[in-house]
């Protein structure tokens, strides 16, 4: 398993970034169920049709107030004592996860739970403070300064793990490599290491996204095929547009048992996210027909 630099609270630096926006699941036209935003304040969840599942101090697994689709476990909001986004979660009921493949239970990064009675593991991400999420909370100016938060953590069985916030930051990091820029998205740093022999079990299963080296979004990447209309499912095609030389196990498992990725935005506009010229992968005829899966 890939060591990862795992920080005390109060050693994190947040970032300098307004992030107005939570917007989720890559798609070529801006005007179907793409880049669609999602509350970010409880009332407006429930304004929306989403249900409480969970308060703070239910159990010691999770922090926030956290609401759900009922029909849906794919995405699930985290909200504060006041009312305020503070993370979101994908749910990926046990069910549609085969562990011979992939190892969901021993694997760190997932914790489990269930989802309306069904069994499920969980993969969280904290855009705030997790310590204040229900004490205190942030306050409306707070909100109104940084929008979706100020930091990006992601939960873990050994601790909290924050994403750099500068592709400076992230070169310095061995456990982040730099793979390719594609318009509408960002340039992805995954864990991939470019060595065909590398076990995906190792990988963290999230992408981060930059733009102007800042970071953006991230994408959540499971090995599983997951129902639902937020998910994206890359073919062979699309992953040589994101991953520099993936491993032999990524392509092995697009027939079984598939892969599921999830991209977040941190802002308004996703869409017109551009790359330096020459690199973004999109302007290649071969990659945009296979970009449609997604």
């Amino acid at each position: 398993m890939i060591a990862l630099r795992l920080l005390p609270l109060l050693s994190i630096v947040a970032g300098s970034a307004s992030w107005p926006n939570l917007r989720v699941t890559f798609g070529l036209n801006p005007f179907g169920h793409f880049f669609y935003p999602y509350p970010l304040t409880a009332s407006e969840a429930v304004d929306e049709g989403w249900e409480q599942i969970s308060s703070c101090g239910d159990d010691d697994t999770w922090v926030g107030n956290r609401y759900a689709d009922p029909s849906d476990p794919s995405l699930i909001l985290i909200y504060d004592v006041n009312g305020y986004i503070a993370g979101s979660q994908n749910g990926l009921l046990k069910t549609d996860c085969d562990e011979e493949f992939f190892p969901f239970s021993t694997n760190p990064n997932y914790q489990s739970g269930e989802f309306y009675g069904s069994p499920a593991y969980f993969t969280t991400a904290y855009y705030v403070n997790p310590e204040i999420i229900c004490e205190g909370g942030r306050s409306e100016a707070e909100f109104k300064s940084q929008g979706l938060g100020d930091r990006l953590l992601f939960q873990t069985s050994n601790g909290y793990y924050a994403a750099p916030m500068t592709k400076s930051e992230a070169n310095s990091l061995s456990e982040w490599n730099d793979h390719f820029c594609f318009i509408g998205m960002g340039d992805h740093y995954i864990g991939y290491n470019y060595q065909a022999s590398q076990d995906c079990a190792d990988v963290f299963p999230a992408q981060l996204l930059y733009n102007n080296d800042v970071l953006h979004g991230f994408v959540w990447q499971h090995i599983a095929t997951l129902p639902g209309d937020k998910w994206e499912y890359p073919d062979a095609m699309a992953i040589s547009a994101i991953i520099d030389r993936p491993p032999t196990c990524l392509t092995d498992f697009l027939d079984y048992p598939g892969l599921s990725t999830m991209h977040h935005y941190f802002h308004n506009n996703p869409w017109f996210t551009v790359c330096p010229f020459g690199e973004n992968r999109g302007d290649l005829p071969q990659f945009k027909d296979a970009m449609k899966n997604m």
